[in-house]
């Protein structure tokens, strides 16, 4: 088979309907598959993709008996796929993406020819209108130790109640570090999103395994429930030389968030959830840095 789309859905029935319409309406060849993995909706979604499905034979709908969380949910998609069709190019895409490409199996052809990739991501168009969410820099062990002290502070202010105070306070604290002091404070550790680049970490929302990256790793870390996937699978990639490439030649949408803003009805609670996640893969991710594995 050509191409293969795993799609995980938590929750969010009617984005997961746009997406797989988006790939119906935009994909270029006919020799492809779309696997929908629910990861247990706490709503009544997987009974409507089930229904919604019904008459498109190229679509499948699995159901995961708990919520496995992004990387094993969408494992669960990956080996389904490879058992069952061994497509020649594996997409991972979030329920909110949607597919704006009409030439995409071509240009992952060209690409693939020209460079041999085992991963390669989009140009990502967000919902309030950034571009800029890949790729990102290799992770280091500063730089993570850094962030997993910041998600440990922060845990004790949500806990504390203290947490929109302190956002009001970092923000001000960045303006006076930009506009006064003439500090060059960094939003993030992402690259120039306009430029074609290689071993590059790239964003999860949207990410295209070739064929050949299926030789050496089965899909993400399941040692992560949510976060930091995407560095560590680039450092799984890397241990065996192979290729990532980011390319804003392909272009897809993300709205962004719908399925993680299900998790929790109250704010603090979604906070401490997502808090524990952040850390939790941060430790993955660090302990692999530190171990060289």
């Amino acid at each position: 088979m050509k191409i293969a789309f795993v799609i995980l859905n938590y929750n969010t029935f009617q984005e997961t309907k746009e997406c797989i319409l988006s790939i119906e309406n935009k994909i270029d060849t006919q020799d492809y598959r779309i696997i929908i993995v629910d990861n247990q909706s706490k709503d009544d979604s997987a009974d409507k993709l089930e229904k919604f499905i019904q008459q498109r034979e190229k679509a499948v709908l699995i159901r995961n008996p708990e919520n496995l969380g992004f990387a094993k949910g969408n494992n669960a998609g990956i080996a389904y796929a490879n058992k069952n069709f061994k497509p020649e190019y594996m997409v991972v895409l979030n329920s909110d993406t949607e597919l704006m490409q009409d030439n995409l199996v071509e240009t992952l052809d060209k690409e693939y020819k020209k460079s041999d990739f085992a991963l390669l991501g989009p140009l990502i168009l967000t919902a309030d209108g950034r571009c800029d969410n890949s790729p990102h820099f290799p992770p280091t062990i500063d730089h993570v130790r850094k962030e997993l002290k910041t998600f440990e502070k922060e845990e004790r202010i949500i806990r504390q109640g203290l947490y929109r105070p302190y956002c009001g306070i970092r923000f001000f604290k960045k303006i006076i570090q930009e506009k006064v002091l003439k500090r060059d404070v960094p939003d993030h550790r992402n690259m120039d999103f306009y430029q074609y680049q290689k071993q590059v970490v790239l964003q999860g929302c949207f990410i295209v395994f070739s064929e050949k990256a299926f030789n050496y790793v089965e899909g993400f870390d399941d040692r992560t429930f949510l976060y930091y996937e995407e560095p560590i699978l680039y450092l799984n990639l890397m241990k065996h030389d192979l290729v990532t490439v980011y390319d804003p030649e392909i272009v897809i949408y993300h709205k962004d968030g719908r399925s993680t803003n299900t998790v929790a009805k109250k704010g603090r609670d979604k906070l401490i959830f997502i808090n524990k996640c952040y850390q939790e893969s941060a430790k993955v991710l660090l302990k692999k840095l530190e171990s060289g594995q």
